[in-house]
């Protein structure tokens, strides 16, 4: 079903044929474990060579890129393929319809062969060294299915690290907050969940909080291995999504009720205390956008 959504523009380069692949598969060992990283782009033209550039000077390589254009109107699908001309681990593919960034990782997700997978957004880099320190976390820690790392936010003197090398968290906790940033995640691709299709927002937070149900909790490393380059709220416009994030949110909740992953009694306390984020984060966000305005002109 998922097929007919998407149209191949450059689904496995030339060089990085079927052969190569499965030899790759073959040879991956514990002390290497392949990596699939997963980038959605829309409208991304002036920023995604950057993130590509951010998975490409890894000092543990990934084995695969999978870039997903979710129906862009500007100039990112030719530039991701002019650039994938010279990187032949890059698969480029281009929904014929805007899915929303949840779906397109799903397709990413689907046609991933690797047995983890990380997620970065387009306006967004990593840290040299994260998948790298992921790699070691998973191979002492080979029965878990998650782990984020802590981020920064570029331009900001603030970081985000903690005095414990790793947290753990469970859906109690990731329902006070979510506790890290998709771009941020690595997970096992084999695991029997997906990002909601029918959420436009706040997929990721119920993706996580799923996980926790499902397995217990979710880790963190306590280092900022992620990159923002704009702050969370509050940047670009983004002040004008906090209330569709709220509601985003708000359908987040219903869905971990309807599935018997929360009672009743936390559902309704979960809804309260989104409310009162949402106060709070108001003039929060007003204040971040002219800072982060006024730092870009």
């Amino acid at each position: 079903m998922q097929a007919e959504l998407v149209v191949a523009v450059s689904y496995v380069h030339p060089l990085w044929g079927l052969n190569k692949l499965v030899t790759l598969l073959q040879v991956k060992s514990p002390e290497n474990s392949s990596v699939t990283a997963i980038i959605p782009t829309f409208r991304s033209e002036k920023v995604v060579i950057r993130a590509i550039d951010s998975v490409l000077n890894q000092s543990s390589p990934v084995d695969e890129i999978i870039v997903v254009d979710d129906a862009s109107d500007d100039q990112t699908v030719q530039v991701v393929r002019d650039f994938a001309t010279n990187h032949p681990q890059i698969r480029l593919i281009v929904n014929n319809q805007n899915l929303g960034p949840g779906q397109s990782r799903n397709v990413a997700w689907n046609l991933a062969t690797s047995e983890y997978l990380a997620f970065l957004d387009a306006d967004d880099t990593w840290h040299p060294k994260k998948i790298e320190l992921q790699r070691e976390w998973f191979k002492v820690n080979s029965s878990e299915v998650i782990c984020g790392t802590q981020h920064c936010i570029i331009n900001q003197t603030e970081t985000h690290s903690g005095g414990e090398k790793i947290s753990r968290f469970t859906i109690k906790d990731l329902l006070r907050r979510n506790r890290f940033t998709t771009p941020s995640v690595m997970l096992r691709r084999d695991i029997p969940l997906r990002f909601d299709p029918k959420l436009r927002l706040s997929e990721d937070y119920l993706l996580w909080m799923e996980i926790a149900s499902e397995f217990g909790h979710v880790n963190r490393i306590n280092q900022p291995l992620t990159i923002l380059h704009k702050p969370i709220f509050g940047a670009a416009g983004l002040s004008s999504k906090i209330f569709p994030m709220y509601v985003g949110e708000l359908k987040t909740l219903s869905v971990l009720k309807q599935k018997s992953r929360i009672n009743r009694l936390t559902y309704l306390r979960s809804v309260s205390w989104s409310t009162l984020k949402l106060v709070r984060r108001l003039p929060a966000s007003v204040f971040r956008n002219v800072k982060w305005k006024l730092s870009n002109d």
